[in-house]
């Protein structure tokens, strides 16, 4: 089969499948997967978990692309989870793959009619031409309200631009979606102009999601990125990113970037102590664990740290994008919410430091322009993750049922922080800008 045919349909695989992944790095723990990573040499792969069938597959990643228009190598890896054996593919078994998923899992999909939308799926990288220049050009001089399909124009000329710009090194795709979704906004306001008098707005503008059909959550939307905290999510280095020095209880506490070559072995005992079983639940073998950090570092929705008290790890953190989660599901979610988890390891509650460690990861997201308000979904049997988060400002807004959990959906703005602490109002933290932006549900009414 044709390489630039394949990739597109893995490409359409993944806007209207949520089970893939990036994977990033030869693991530790996977010794198969390890020699044959080393052996290949590839760095970066998207992970497809086709668990239900026993399988699941590994395609090198060349590119990754905010658009959607991945570039990949070949051939890919193929494991068979109950016994761990392993076969490089080529285009006709990951198509069999794909079938026999689809087939099991969707009975309903009308097998021949999916995998023709999936091959015709356009795969920008390949596509000739296309500059910088011609893409200003297209942006300012079209009307995209004026479209009749705006969200089918986006995607079929508008993305695959953006993608091709990114993958040639043209441009960062980042900066490009950020244009994209000003000029779409600006279409809108003009939009509103013209029509004073009318209620029709076309607000798949701001918030179009990828088929509108699909039996579960669509592709992100690319022009949410626009939002996006890397700061957050993918933070550079894994030296300490906040550090801040408490004088009642005279500690220091800092936080940095989860390093999985460090602290790997280290979380996972944290999350086998019997206190962390219960609620977090994430008491898994080493390879399982590894397989959860190597997908999540790689990837543009979640990120992980390690708050240290006196330079001693002392709890975990997870800041994740809620609109790119299945928390998303749950409530009107903006594309400024970002969530987080907390675990905090000591036992003895001399040592937790529960009030100053949660200051400090708060101090750390709300340093960030791009976030409105923060997020918490802790398990509704943690009675002592929702006093924490009450100390410091979060408020219950309603009890949702997870597939994994019952929770507390909790909310906080900057304005309840500080008035729990306003001491904290004026903290310089590494990278705030001097005035922080302040983000409501007013201001993104339009999305």
């Amino acid at each position: 089969m044709n390489t630039h045919i394949l990739t597109a349909i893995i490409n359409s695989y993944c806007r209207g499948f949520s089970n893939w992944s990036c994977y990033e790095g030869i693991p530790k723990y996977d010794a198969v997967v390890a020699a044959h990573f080393s052996a290949t040499g590839h760095q970066l792969h998207l992970r497809l978990d086709f668990s239900a069938n026993g399988i699941e597959v590994f395609v090198p990643l060349r590119y990754f692309s905010e658009s959607g228009y991945h570039v990949f190598d070949f051939p890919a890896l193929e494991r068979t989870c109950s016994d761990d054996r392993i076969n490089t593919i080529d285009a006709a078994r990951l198509l069999v793959i794909i079938a026999d998923h689809l087939q099991q899992t969707y009975p309903d999909i009308r097998l021949q009619q999916a995998l023709d939308k999936l091959s015709s799926f356009p795969c920008s990288p390949q596509m000739e031409g296309g500059s910088i220049e011609a893409f200003n050009t297209l942006l300012a001089f079209t009307d995209v309200s004026g479209k009749p399909e705006p969200e089918q124009w986006l995607v079929q000329h508008l993305l695959p631009m953006v993608a091709h710009l990114g993958y040639r090194q043209g441009a960062d795709e980042t900066e490009l979606l950020s244009s994209v979704y000003r000029r779409c906004e600006q279409s809108l306001g003009d939009h509103l102009l013209l029509n004073s008098n009318k209620l029709s707005v076309p607000n798949e503008l701001l918030s179009f999601l990828l088929g509108k059909d699909k039996v579960t959550r669509p592709y992100p939307n690319p022009l949410h990125k626009v939002f996006f905290s890397s700061a957050l999510i993918q933070p550079e280095g894994k030296g300490p990113v906040y550090s801040r020095y408490f004088p009642k209880e005279d500690i220091t506490v800092s936080i940095r970037p989860f390093d999985i070559d460090r602290d790997l072995e280290m979380v996972h005992e944290w999350f086998n102590r019997e206190h962390a079983k219960k609620i977090w639940k994430m008491d898994w073998p080493l390879r399982e664990l590894e397989l959860y950090y190597r997908t999540m570092l790689s990837g543009n929705w979640s990120h992980s740290y390690i708050g240290e008290i006196n330079g001693t790890p002392s709890y975990n953190f997870e800041v994740y994008w809620v609109v790119r989660d299945m928390l998303a599901d749950y409530y009107d979610a903006l594309p400024t919410d970002y969530g987080t988890h907390q675990f905090i390891a000591p036992v003895d509650p001399k040592l937790k430091f529960s009030s100053p460690s949660t200051q400090c990861m708060l101090d750390w997201v709300f340093a960030q322009s791009e976030v409105g308000k923060m997020v918490g979904e802790g398990s509704v049997e943690s009675l002592a993750a929702l006093m924490n988060k009450a100390h410091v400002g979060f408020r219950v807004e309603k009890v949702i049922e997870l597939p994994h959990k019952k929770a507390n959906l909790n909310f906080c703005y900057r304005e309840w922080y500080w008035a729990k602490f306003p001491e904290n109002r004026d903290l310089s933290v590494q990278t705030a800008i001097p005035t922080i932006k302040q983000t409501t549900h007013e201001t993104f009414s339009g999305i």
